[in-house]
């Protein structure tokens, strides 16, 4: 008996590859945390092979893009108060790379005038008052799509080049059940956009971290509500019924095409194998050395400018930073960002009348009024 069965020229079985089945639908946690992108894109609903396509059959779709926890964002002027951040807000300013105490300043502008003109599919079946952001034509996610759907094809020929009618059925079934899956979930984030016309006020906004990082906005009401205080909703493409059926669809020709890929030719289910190794490892690269947040082209509708970017020593001359860029102290008493005690409360006075003195040292107020509450203790 030889060590390895190498013979695929004859019709003797030698590897046996009723793997490739289970290669097929491997690699859920790669394509989960893509998914919705994956389902955002125009090229979602294109016939290929693509891992672990069952991660695309939930009956449950997300109502909203999901939220960063622990970080607390508050109106300047408004007061508003927030206890998580939204999706896209997190995509341009990217808080989970913010090291401790980081102070930064950004000018956040529409990159035109009407920013409903920076594309006609911006506003393509989007309710009045609604603005999208979509995916970058050219993203890494898309160009990925790309090269499954021309691997696919490949395969095609070379089961035509076989003879092999049951590969084909198998590569059919389980690229229809692809699209269809995709096509299943497939949405476009919606933007909460203000209604009210004329005269828009100041709608600047603070953002702070767990680790005592500070990001100052400026910015119109319009964009504070669109990125910071809206809600983002998505909006899908196919509802009721037609989204049961789709999911149906998928998944019988899923299970059909397990069961073809299991008896079709071995040579075809080597390249198979191989297709779905090659895509496997290309969906877990994407998964780790791309962020969502990096697919986005929220660049088409906002224009960033930044303005201060640095490390702070400390948390009070972190927060004395947000507050000489805001000009008030009103935010910081509304988050409680500050003990809410009398000598802080001098503190946060001090540091408001001294907004436009670049020689005034935080540090140095904060350890003098301290100082004084330690000895009003010794008093009493």
């Amino acid at each position: 008996m030889v060590w390895f069965p190498l013979a695929v020229d004859n019709e003797a079985i030698t590897w046996s590859f009723d793997i490739v089945g289970l290669l097929a639908v491997v690699g859920g946690s790669s394509i989960e945390k893509h998914a919705q992108s994956i389902t955002a894109s125009p090229l979602a609903g294109f016939p290929r092979l693509l891992p672990a396509p069952e991660t695309m059959l939930d009956t449950d779709r997300p109502d909203r893009l999901p939220s960063v926890k622990d970080v607390t964002v508050v109106g300047v002027h408004s007061g508003n108060q927030f206890n998580e951040l939204n999706f896209f807000a997190d995509v341009i300013h990217r808080t989970g790379g913010l090291k401790s105490f980081q102070f930064q300043s950004f000018r956040i502008t529409y990159r035109q005038k009407d920013p409903e003109e920076n594309g006609s599919f911006l506003r393509h079946g989007v309710p009045p008052g609604k603005a999208i952001i979509p995916l970058h034509t050219f993203s890494s996610l898309n160009l990925l799509t790309l090269i499954s759907v021309l691997i696919t094809i490949a395969l095609f020929v070379w089961a035509g080049v076989q003879h092999d009618a049951v590969a084909i059925l198998g590569l059919g079934t389980m690229s229809i059940s692809t699209a269809t899956a995709c096509l299943s979930a497939q949405w476009r984030p919606i933007l909460s956009v203000r209604a009210a016309k004329g005269i828009v006020p100041p709608g600047d906004v603070v953002i702070r971290t767990r680790n005592g990082a500070f990001v100052a906005i400026e910015c119109s009401e319009e964009i504070a509500r669109e990125l910071y205080a809206g809600t983002e909703e998505c909006s899908y493409v196919y509802n009721g019924r037609t989204h049961q059926c789709l999911l149906a669809i998928s998944t019988v020709l899923l299970m059909a095409s397990i069961i073809f890929f299991s008896n079709c030719g071995w040579k075809i289910q080597i390249a198979v194998g191989l297709a779905y190794i090659i895509l496997n490892l290309a969906y877990w690269a994407l998964a780790l050395l791309t962020e969502p947040q990096e697919l986005w082209n929220w660049e088409s509708r906002y224009q960033k400018e930044e303005l201060v970017n640095e490390i702070c020593p400390n948390y009070t001359v972190a927060m004395w930073k947000a507050i000489q860029t805001t000009g008030n102290v009103r935010w910081v008493k509304k988050a409680g960002f500050a003990p809410a005690t009398k000598k802080w409360n001098g503190w946060l006075k001090e540091a408001k009348e001294n907004c436009t003195n670049k020689e005034w040292d935080p540090e140095a107020a904060r350890d003098r009024w301290m100082q004084k509450d330690l000895e009003e203790e010794k008093e009493d």
